[in-house]
């Protein structure tokens, strides 16, 4: 996207790991609480079972956001991708969230697009940890070339050969490298259709080199209203935050104000 930053363009908002703060993370019920608001995308995190089907789990480990503990004593802090499509399948990712939540389970990839498909809702789904799953990448490009028609998404991921192995396997789905900060050239090779920085390393000149190579930003996550207006204003095309209510709200009500002008 490479047209002249306006102020009447708005930021598409990005739902970071759905609505979780009215929903568990990751969950099938965040992303409906996330479509229900009217966000443009939610985003969410890629890991394999040892069977390597794609799920939904941020953490290199299931203890924080499930009862892994509790089903499987001794084996809390083992890596996601050492239980089976099975194991993860009985788990409760809900039940910490209070008993409205009990028993909901950790999603597959395939049943969030599902999900998303006739909501008009972009998935930005993170490839994550992929050093340590080498099925990984393979395996959500399978699920991609399956089940993704009819729902927009885009691979994110800090790991740039993850994303490269993608592109080789599945060109036609967009890429964003995720970074720390923002280097001073914003160039990325022809591989990579986004660069996501941290929110707080963004400054409109920074955006505008990117949309000179191609590029469109991301930023993450900005959650504080002062984050999230400092991000528009520096043009990004999207923002991730864990407040979505929140910048739909104050970005909404900064367009009207400049069509009002």
């Amino acid at each position: 996207m490479n047209e002249q930053i306006t102020t009447m363009r708005r930021p598409r908002v990005v739902a970071h790991r759905g609505a979780h703060a009215v929903a568990p993370e990751n969950t099938l019920a965040a992303v409906a609480a996330a479509v229900a608001i009217g966000v443009d995308a939610v985003e969410i995190d890629v890991q394999s079972t040892r069977d390597g089907t794609p799920v939904v789990v941020h953490d290199p480990t299931l203890a924080r956001t499930t009862d892994v503990a509790r089903r499987h004593p001794g084996r809390a802090h083992d890596p996601v991708w050492t239980f089976t499509d099975d194991e993860v399948r009985r788990l409760d990712a809900g039940s910490g969230r209070g008993a409205a939540f009990a028993g909901e389970p950790v999603p597959t990839l395939e049943q969030v697009l599902d999900a998303l498909r006739a909501t008009g809702v972009a998935l930005l789904a993170e490839i994550k940890n992929p050093e340590t799953q080498p099925r990984l990448v393979g395996a959500v490009a399978e699920v991609l070339r399956c089940f993704s028609p009819g729902v927009s998404v885009t691979a994110q991921s800090f790991h740039a050969p993850a994303l490269r192995e993608l592109g080789r396997l599945l060109p036609e789905v967009p890429r964003g490298l995720l970074v720390h900060s923002t280097p001073r050239q914003p160039r990325l090779e022809a591989w990579a259709d986004a660069v996501n920085p941290w929110h707080g390393a963004v400054t409109s000149a920074y955006v505008r080199r990117a949309q000179l190579a191609g590029l469109e930003t991301y930023v993450w996550t900005a959650n504080a209203p002062a984050a999230i207006l400092r991000a528009a204003d520096a043009g990004v095309e999207g923002i991730i935050t864990d407040r979505p209510q929140r910048a739909l709200d104050l970005l909404r009500t900064r367009v009207d104000a400049s069509a009002s002008v």
